[in-house]
């Protein structure tokens, strides 16, 4: 019997609903979940009914936490741990004996770049099918990867991309690249960077072509939802061709990297590119883009839509200017 009763409290306390974070918007309404991370102007919350949502901080009336979380304000306090309860005038910290504003609450749960804590790593690998026109034609596999640590001070990036095409059982094509980047931040949108390339492509008579070169940056945008930022600088490259000669030149080098995800979905367009002008000889200039858009699948499993174009004002001999690739794949992200 006593066994019997022991598991009847176990039943009933495993059937409790667990308790749940309450966020109350000013127009009444309540939705409940778990408090994932706010930064700026926007909380990400996690709903058994609605999924993760992105709600405006201004819409936000009250917010209630059953555990505690990180916390940083904008009167520079440093992270602490603490509950929120609804007050009055804002939230009250139980733990701490503090009441603030919402207005004053810089970050919950801030990441690495936010609080200077640690460094975050995310990253991605995707494998596709493309359709290739340009200075060769045929399908091709191709697969390419980043990976990408982000501290408060700094942030670094690896790259790279593979295809391979073999017709009739001949392989025809096996180009790759290589990137590296290395951003260290003065101010919070300004840095400084560094940057190199390697890169060996047959069809574009291409060895090795080799870039390295530094200069400023900018990050415009840097959020949930969205992420903008400019580059430029200086950079020199090298070029080791097949069929033809060597070359090497200094260049005027730019970046972009956007992206941004559509309302409250998951669906993220990107656009990323970058650009050389050759600042001696015949002043050509080089641009490498990837355009597209990612959507879930499962999990971290999503599918992509992606179009690379790669130009050059002045290729080698018998060469097209353009190389253009559409790219229909599988990728996981983490």
């Amino acid at each position: 019997m006593l066994r019997n009763l022991h598991a009847a409290i176990l039943v009933f306390f495993i059937a409790l609903p667990a308790a749940a974070d309450v966020v109350t918007f000013r127009n009444g309404d309540r939705l409940s979940g778990r408090v994932v991370h706010k930064h700026g102007d926007t909380l990400v919350f996690e709903s058994a009914h609605a999924g993760t949502v992105h709600i405006a901080w201004p819409d936000v009336a009250a917010v209630e936490t059953a555990e505690s979380v990180e916390l940083m304000l904008r009167d520079g306090t440093t992270v602490f741990s603490d509950r929120l309860q609804p007050a009055t005038d804002g939230v009250q910290l139980p733990d701490t004996g503090r009441t603030v504003a919402l207005g004053d609450i810089a970050y919950v749960n801030p990441g690495p770049e936010q609080s200077g804590i640690g460094i975050a790593y995310s990253g991605r690998i995707n494998l596709s099918a493309a359709d290739v026109r340009g200075n060769s034609s045929g399908q091709r596999f191709y697969v390419e990867g980043e990976m990408t640590a982000r501290a408060k001070d700094y942030r670094y990036t690896l790259a790279g991309k593979a295809e391979r095409q073999r017709d009739a059982g001949i392989e025809t094509a096996a180009n790759w690249r290589a990137d590296g980047n290395y951003d260290w931040f003065i101010h919070p949108r300004l840095f400084r960077y560094l940057r190199g390339s390697f890169e060996h492509d047959r069809p574009k008579d291409v060895d090795l072509r080799s870039t390295f070169g530094g200069g400023y940056g900018l990050q415009i945008v840097e959020s949930e939802r969205s992420s903008l930022s400019l580059r430029g600088g200086i950079d020199y490259v090298t070029v080791e061709r097949i069929a033809g000669g060597s070359e090497d030149y200094p260049a005027l080098g730019w970046g972009l990297r956007a992206a941004h995800r559509l309302g409250d979905s998951e669906i993220e367009l990107f656009h990323d590119q970058d650009g050389f002008l050759q600042l001696a000889g015949d002043g050509g200039v080089i641009l490498r883009s990837r355009t597209g858009l990612r959507a879930p699948v499962a999990g971290r499993i999503n599918a992509s839509l992606q179009l690379n174009l790669d130009w050059e004002e002045n290729p080698a001999p018998g060469r097209k200017s353009t190389d253009s690739r559409l790219l229909v794949g599988l990728g996981y992200a983490w």
